[in-house]
């Protein structure tokens, strides 16, 4: 067992000292775009800098190697980082069509941002592309079946035809003055621009994917069916969009951006990592009236933060991240994607990657050993049958404050989620049941880096599975570890108070605040009464907690699950850790609220 620790925010961003003597690692400082000196990293701390680790190797502060060898999921962390798709173990088989992993909580390597800045060519394919159609656009573009494209797809064709015959035959200029001649016309017209607006549309999105090399299978022109929707999905992971492939406002406005200017987004993205990691900060503006812009950027769309039905809460932290990011973007001279990628090619070339900028101080509440509490409102819930689809006004959301003497201070707000209607197996019988999501006080005593999911006897066969008959293969990565595993890359394990032979003990009941390799679920669905939050969201609140709370490292926790799955074929299942275990000393108080309950 390790010692209890706490790693100060200084630690975690390496402290510095003026340069010289034997043991000096320098690193430049920079400020204003450019590198004005050098200090050493070690020894004493300059409090007004913070070291930045720009390199291709970093890793947020819960993969980091320790003393017993830290987390085995780093390796993989890092191949997916920098796109080595071969080296990422268990996710090799799906990463390459997964693409961008951000939400899943691994931002590209700074390596991988700077060939993007580079790749003339993509830029080249995406500014000939005339985005016009897509302002004309309807309001959503959701999937069709292959027949109900094709359909579009002549009906279109078989008016224009049909109408130009007309304007011909009676010598008009153009359509327009067709539809002036009556109503018949005139609501033809007005069909054939939908139709034709919608298909130019569809053309152009797939214009912008086939660009960045989305598709992974080919699809039909103009017709929205399920190739052209997961290449959006695709496209709104690299864009931070929950991946719903549903074509709405916030992927439009993503793909008409501009490749340079998304690809410089995404740069900032990746600092922004780095600089909260340095500085210790987790207040990113979500708990109050949202996340602040970096150098004039929003760096994603509300959709993806907002928590629906829920109001700026009182005395709620303003966004530090972003602030503390355009400072160093500032001091790195990051202006735009031409600034940008001129400070990574020469990083490219230089013999250290960390970099000394001056940040902003941490508010005066942080410290060592900060009293956190944890509140879940568990929002709108439907437990009655008859209302299992309803759209909730209020979704489920968590909050984390900061307790500062008689101040409550709310530090963050996300999307989350609680219980549902789930199938399960009961007795060899599929039914669906509600699947509650506990209410009272929990704590969370644990935290589980690269978390494994042991699927419950009552989880249908057929669910652990993808593919069909013939071509039927196990969900590893459901399992974990994975990005795309059913806990994520991190979970805090939920306990609650029980008597146990005249004692207080911990219990655990099986529900997690956890990430999900379910990314959509976050806008409107559900989960087995776990709460999960954006793989994104949970890495940096692992990160905040560590840096901030003591804890212990106790290192793979064993288990022993076995189990064959039949569906499709024959699959054994064989999982003997449970994932890389840190406990919280103390457990950090959860309330689980009830919600509004309708019936």
């Amino acid at each position: 067992m390790r010692p209890i620790h706490v790693f100060a925010a200084i630690v975690l961003a390496g402290p510095l000292s003026p340069a010289g003597g034997d043991d000096c690692e320098p690193i430049a400082i920079w400020r204003d775009g450019h590198a004005v000196g050098e200090l050493c990293r070690g020894g004493a701390s300059e409090p007004e800098l913070a070291a930045l680790d720009l390199s291709d190797d970093w890793v947020p502060p819960v993969f980091a190697a320790s003393e017993d060898g830290g987390p085995g999921y780093r390796p993989t962390y890092l191949a997916l980082a920098q796109e080595r798709f071969a080296d990422a173990g268990g996710d090799a088989a799906l990463a390459p069509a997964d693409r961008y992993f951000e939400l899943f909580g691994i931002p590209p390597s700074l390596g991988v941002v700077r060939a993007r800045l580079a790749d003339e060519a993509r830029h080249r394919c995406h500014a000939a592309i005339e985005d016009a159609p897509l302002a004309a656009a309807p309001e959503r573009i959701v999937e069709q079946t292959g027949a109900q494209a094709m359909a579009r797809i002549a009906s279109a064709r078989g008016l224009r035809a049909e109408l130009e015959h007309d304007r011909v035959r009676r010598k008009l200029a153009d359509l327009e003055a067709l539809a002036a001649v009556d109503a018949y016309y005139r609501r033809a017209v007005d069909r054939l621009t939908v139709l034709e607006a919608y298909l130019a549309a569809v053309r152009t999105i797939q214009a912008h994917l086939e660009c960045d090399g989305l598709f992974t299978s080919p699809p039909a022109d103009e017709a929205y069916t399920w190739q052209t929707r997961d290449a959006v999905a695709r496209f709104q992971r690299g864009a931070m969009i929950l991946p719903t492939g549903i074509v709405d406002q916030p992927t439009r406005d993503a793909l008409a951006l501009g490749s340079r200017e998304r690809d410089f987004r995404t740069a900032l993205r990746a600092l922004r990592e780095r600089v909260a990691a340095a500085t210790g900060l987790i207040e990113d503006g979500t708990a109050g009236t949202g996340p602040g812009t970096v150098l004039g950027r929003e760096l994603e769309p509300e959709a993806t933060w907002r928590v629906r039905g829920h109001e700026p809460l009182d005395g709620a932290a303003p966004d530090l991240i972003s602030a503390a990011t355009e400072q160093a973007a500032g001091a790195l001279g990051w202006r735009d994607a031409d600034t940008a990628q001129g400070f990574l090619d020469a990083l490219e070339a230089s013999p250290s990657r960390v970099v000394g900028v001056p940040l902003p101080a941490a508010p005066p509440y942080h410290r060592a050993g900060m009293t956190l509490a944890v509140e879940i409102d568990r929002g709108d819930v439907w437990p009655d049958p008859a209302a299992r689809w309803h759209d909730s006004p209020r979704r489920p959301a968590l909050i984390l404050y900061a307790l500062d003497g008689d101040r409550r201070i709310p530090l963050v707000r996300w999307p989350t989620t609680i219980g549902g209607w789930q199938w399960q197996k009961l007795e060899g019988d599929l039914e669906e049941r509600w699947k509650e999501s506990p209410v009272g006080p929990r704590v969370w005593g644990d935290l589980f880096v690269g978390p494994r999911w042991l699927p419950p006897e009552s989880t249908p066969d057929r669910e652990l599975v993808r593919g069909s008959d013939g071509h039927a293969v196990l969900a590893r990565e459901q399992l974990g570890p994975s990005y795309r595993a059913a806990f994520g890359l991190i979970a805090f394990v939920h306990r609650v108070a029980e008597q146990e032979r005249g004692r207080v003990v911990l219990e655990d009941q099986g529900i997690r605040t956890h990430g999900t390799g379910s990314l959509a679920s976050l806008a409107n669905g559900v989960s087995h009464g776990c709460h999960r939050l954006l793989g994104r969201n949970v890495v940096r609140l692992a990160d905040f907690v560590l840096a901030h709370h003591d804890h212990l490292r106790h290192g793979e926790a064993p288990t022993h699950y076995r189990r064959v799955v039949q569906h499709g074929g024959s699959f054994p299942i064989a999982i003997d850790s449970l994932g890389y275990r840190i406990e919280l000393v103390p457990p950090i108080p959860v309330d689980v609220l009830p919600g509004r309950i309708h019936r």
